[in-house]
Parts: C-alpha cells; sequence; structure tokens
C-alpha cells in the first residue's frame, strides 16, 4: 500500500515538472517577443527552460546562479546582455501571475489526485 502512494506521487510529480517545464516554454516564446528575442520556437524555448530550470540549482552562490541564466538567455535566443536581464525579469513576473491564476482557478488540482489514498 505505501510503494504504490509513493509511486503514485511519483508519478504526479513527474507530470507537474513537465507540464510546468512546457509552460515556462510557452511563456518565455511570449517574453521573447516582447523583448525582440531570437529563435522563438517552442523546441527552442523548451530546451531554455529546461537550461534554465537546471542553472537553479547554482543559487548556492546567488551572483553566480544569476549571471549563467542571464548568459543563457543571451547566448540561445541572440539579446544583449540588457535584453537578458529584462527578458527574465518579465519572465518571473508572467510565470508568477499565470501561476497565480492557475492556483486561484483550479484551487484542489494538487490535491485531488491524492484523495484516494488519505
Amino acid at each position: 500500500m505505501q510503494l504504490e502512494f509513493i509511486m503514485a506521487l511519483l508519478t504526479i510529480l513527474g507530470v507537474l515538472v513537465i507540464i510546468s517545464i512546457i509552460v515556462s516554454a510557452l511563456l518565455l516564446g511570449v517574453v521573447l517577443g516582447w523583448t525582440k528575442g531570437e529563435n522563438r520556437e517552442l523546441g527552442t524555448t523548451f530546451v531554455t527552460a529546461v537550461f534554465l530550470g537546471l542553472s537553479i540549482l547554482l543559487y548556492i552562490i546567488p551572483p553566480l546562479g544569476c549571471l549563467v541564466q542571464w548568459y543563457i538567455l543571451k547566448s540561445r535566443h541572440e539579446l544583449e546582455w540588457g535584453g537578458a536581464i529584462a527578458t527574465w525579469i518579465l519572465l518571473i513576473i508572467v510565470i508568477a501571475i499565470v501561476g497565480s491564476l492557475l492556483s486561484f482557478v483550479f484551487p484542489f488540482l494538487f490535491i485531488i489526485p491524492t484523495i484516494p489514498f488519505l
């Protein structure tokens, strides 16, 4: 019983991670349109979203994590440093707004799949 519960939670977590990367990639494409970034295709923004997600591990040293994320945006989407920083800030704002709206519209989205196991 316990193993099935853990496997169900890990499956739900994996699906949510993939969905969050896809949503981040879509929002990154929108934000790149605002900041005149290149390479706005879904595949390119998906890879960039994965790189940005992995670079969060570098936030042990905060300036290093920010610089790496800015460099990823700058090099992958042909932006200047100012454009990369503006894209990064706008992406954070847009993701926070969309996340707030989703949690408001679907308040029990993350609780309902685990109710049968409680």
